[in-house]
């Protein structure tokens, strides 16, 4: 049967697939985690982070004390993550460092300020919050360029833009950018301030009622005797419903179903998700939480003193890479001499080479196989003499097996047992053959009885019990 060629809908429907996978590819992923001994607040701000980076970070990422960083460099490639960002904790505050995987660099900003998504949400009127819009990672927002201004400020804003995704004018959506993060670089006090906000499309030149109209849910007019009184009411307004300014204007498509009203200019409007952030730049190391420092905002070192620390770290890798090479011929001579000792053991316990490979093959092997020992023999190789005739006559006693053997045989006694103590009972039924102590306490008992009997016995308690007691 020869092959259908494929419709143009499945063709068009590969070549999406395949676009969709190469931009996933793309997409730059990171990685949010708390390293070291940290409270409630840095755990929860790690949280809210997660949050920010969705959907491009592990939300649920469990981690533990024993994880170590390499763990996450391992799996950083399978998964295509670029970016890690670890909160740590010491005496003097917090930090965040971000880091660029496979192989640096890291830079480290000290957090002066902060506030949790939770307080930023509280203190706002209206929260402009759904699930939908962390389907889309947001886009970024900064003054900074990566070609301009001193060096430590164009890397931080290159590792900034890494970080989120990108995005193309001509083919984006604008429905589909729905958040923001905003950097906005201070250069009097030098801070990076972090803000998160959602983004809300706004028509313009619409009243209020009239958008409460145009939705779903009618509004209340119970308090109006008329539409048109709703409509046309003073006071409406309210203070943040004022004009917005002419730069915040864009002109957007409207689709209203099953019609298309065309381009309509609305306005841009932002609520804040949080968390807000206020960092400063302390370090910027060229490896991943290692190497050379390249930028230091406290300690200014000369070119001397520079040399000097690389001149340190190379003799330390020089001195590490002996003591590695000397453990591995360590290893090797306990490996060779342990050989050495074993082949004087065998050559001294006289066993030959054919004798030395079964020895060691008995693993392979089924196992050993029972020999009986000849007693006599070893008599006369050791003493050099003949054995005497009753010394070794005897033959050993063979153990026991253990687990077999088939169910346990009852005991029983004979029956000429049984009719001996049967002759031995008197008509009275004791035995002839009893012990004078046992006599002795029957008396005793029978004779306790007799002076009991003419007695009144006590509700619920023994006579005997209570005559013990008064005599305690």
């Amino acid at each position: 049967m020869p092959r259908h060629k494929a419709g143009k809908l499945s063709r068009r429907n590969r070549v999406q697939a395949r676009a969709k996978q190469t931009q996933e590819t793309k997409r730059s992923q990171c990685f949010v985690i708390n390293r070291g001994n940290v409270g409630k607040v840095t755990k929860k701000l790690t949280q809210d982070f997660r949050r920010v980076m969705e959907p491009n970070t592990a939300t649920k990422l469990k981690q533990t004390k024993n994880n170590a960083i390499k763990d996450f460099i391992a799996i950083s490639a399978q998964l295509n993550v670029t970016h890690l960002v670890v909160f740590s904790q010491t005496s003097v505050g917090l930090y965040l460092k971000l880091c660029r995987l496979a192989h640096g660099p890291t830079l480290t900003f000290k957090i002066i300020n902060f506030a949790r998504s939770k307080d930023v949400l509280s203190s706002l009127k209206k929260q402009n919050v759904f699930s939908g819009q962390y389907l889309v990672g947001p886009c970024l927002m900064t003054n900074l360029q990566p070609q301009e201004g001193d060096l430590h400020l164009q890397l931080s804003a290159r590792m900034f833009l890494d970080m989120f995704p990108t995005i193309t004018p001509n083919q984006v959506k604008t429905e589909s950018i729905r958040r923001c993060c905003l950097i906005h670089y201070d250069f009097e006090e030098g801070l990076f301030d972090f803000r998160h906000y959602s983004i809300k499309v706004v028509p313009i030149g619409i009243s209020k009622a009239v958008k409460k109209m145009n939705k779903r849910k009618l509004p209340d007019l119970s308090n109006f005797s008329d539409v048109s009184e709703f409509m046309t009411k003073s006071g409406l307004l309210s203070e943040s419903e004022a004009e917005d300014d002419p730069s915040a204007h864009v002109t957007v498509d409207v689709k209203v179903a099953p019609k298309k009203l065309g381009r309509q200019q609305s306005s841009v409007r932002l609520s804040e998700l949080g968390p807000r952030l206020s960092l400063k730049l302390l370090k910027i190391e060229e490896g991943l939480l290692e190497g050379k420092t390249l930028y230091n905002s406290t300690i200014v070192k000369t070119p001397e003193e520079i040399l000097e620390l690389e001149k340190k770290k190379k003799r330390n890798k020089q001195l590490k890479l002996k003591r590695k090479q000397d453990q591995e011929m360590h290893v090797e001579a306990k490996k060779k001499k342990k050989e050495e000792h074993k082949k004087i053991c065998l050559d001294g316990m006289g066993i030959n080479k054919k004798e030395k490979d079964n020895v060691e093959k008995v693993g392979d092997d089924a196992g050993w196989e029972d020999v009986p020992d000849d007693d006599a023999q070893y008599y006369r190789d050791e003493v050099g003499e003949e054995p005497d005739a009753d010394l070794f006559s005897k033959q050993r006693a063979t153990k026991r097996k253990m687990g077999g053997g088939g169910p346990f045989k009852k005991k029983f006694k004979s029956s000429t047992k049984t009719e001996k103590l049967k002759a031995s009972v008197d008509s009275d039924g004791l035995r002839k053959n009893k012990s004078k102590d046992v006599k002795k306490i029957g008396m005793k008992t029978k004779l306790n009885k007799e002076k009991l009997k003419g007695r009144k016995k006590p509700h619920g308690k023994k006579l005997g019990k209570n005559k013990h007691k008064k005599n305690r």
